[in-house]
């Protein structure tokens, strides 16, 4: 089974991606780890990458499927939740070609949808902390310990990208990209839309639903 999981920025995709991978034992390919772990293991596709993200750039698309590929090939036998990609209508057709060449395909494409509002609501009171990557939020999902991370005691930060204006931009960029993957994957039984408004074990309780239903036909 191969199940996309994508939304705009504070639909707790990441979150949601961590609970479906415990339920299932997905391998869950999240490209922000994956780049820092080709980086740090200092091979010649991780110094490629590198060059990019110290220049504060995306990478390009050739480089991160060479990524894709390489990871598709090394868990082709697995199980494998996707979490926050594919994000162009580009990265999509990739993917599905890579995957046609293994003899798979997309299972279930999970979109979590929230409304602008709530998407402000939801960045601007959040903590993250900087030594595990946990994501609070002071309004909805508070620390134990006031502003400490419950994982690591470590002290919670708002990150540069929760400001006002940057969270317009991304949620200009989503709307503009992100969005039509959903009408790229457009089947009811592949494309699957989940509001994300609620506490995060409901939402997981939703979740889990489309997926057992899947499961359940397969």
């Amino acid at each position: 089974m191969t199940v996309l999981l994508f939304g705009p920025p504070g639909a707790g995709k990441s979150t949601q991606a961590d609970l479906l991978s415990r339920k299932y034992r997905f391998t869950k390919f999240s490209m922000g780890d994956i780049l820092r772990e080709e980086v740090a293991s200092k091979t010649t596709l991780g110094k490629k990458i590198e060059k990019y993200i110290d220049r504060g750039i995306l990478v390009p698309d050739d480089l991160v499927f060479e990524l894709v590929e390489k990871f598709l090939r090394e868990h082709r036998n697995t199980d494998i939740l996707f979490e926050g990609f594919p994000r162009t209508i580009n990265q999509a057709l990739s993917l599905d070609k890579c995957l046609s060449q293994l003899g798979s395909s997309v299972s279930l494409a999970l979109e979590i949808y929230l409304d602008e509002e709530e998407v402000f609501k939801r960045l601007t009171n959040r903590g993250y902390c900087p030594n595990c990557g946990a994501i609070y939020n002071f309004t909805t999902n508070l620390p134990k310990r006031d502003h400490l991370c419950d994982n690591c005691g470590q002290h919670l930060i708002t990150r540069s990208d929760d400001s006002e204006e940057i969270i317009r931009k991304r949620l200009m960029v989503y709307a503009d990209e992100t969005h039509k993957i959903a009408q790229h994957y457009d089947s009811p039984h592949v494309h699957k839309r989940i509001n994300a408004r609620g506490s995060r074990q409901e939402i997981f309780d939703k979740i889990v639903e489309i997926i057992d239903a899947y499961s359940s036909k397969g």
